[in-house]
């Protein structure tokens, strides 16, 4: 009489978790520099919107605003935006939470945008 067998061996089962930890080992760097890169999408979109927002408040009232709550900042993001008025218009710029997961991207910390579309630094955008 001959006995089959079924189920994985531990030697089998101990190789596919040497594979998995491995592609994992691999995988998770890359993973984490796409949802770095992301997030800095997300920022730049958000500036490019209070950007229009901006002009458009321009278009109405003849003018610049300096107050941020009349742009109407989305709420929720990675990055502190700030409004900063200037001689030749003005400058908005996207700041990484010191404490937040954008903070990691050391490159792209502070990205900006002004009214000519001058965006900064370069190498982020």
């Amino acid at each position: 009489m001959a006995i089959s067998s079924s189920g994985s061996s531990l030697f089998e089962v101990m190789i596919t978790l040497a594979i998995v930890a491995i592609l994992a080992t691999v995988g998770y760097p890359s993973f984490q520099s796409y949802l770095l890169q992301a997030r800095r999408g997300e920022a730049q979109n958000h500036l490019m919107a209070l950007q229009l927002r901006q002009e458009e408040y321009r278009l109405v009232h003849g003018h610049y605003t300096a107050d941020m709550q009349l742009l109407r900042p989305e709420p929720g993001s990675d990055y502190d935006f700030q409004l900063r008025l200037n001689d030749l218009g003005y400058v908005l710029t996207a700041s990484a939470q010191a404490d937040g997961r954008q903070f990691q991207d050391t490159e792209c910390r502070l990205l900006s945008l002004d009214q000519d579309r001058q965006s900064g630094p370069e190498a982020c955008w």
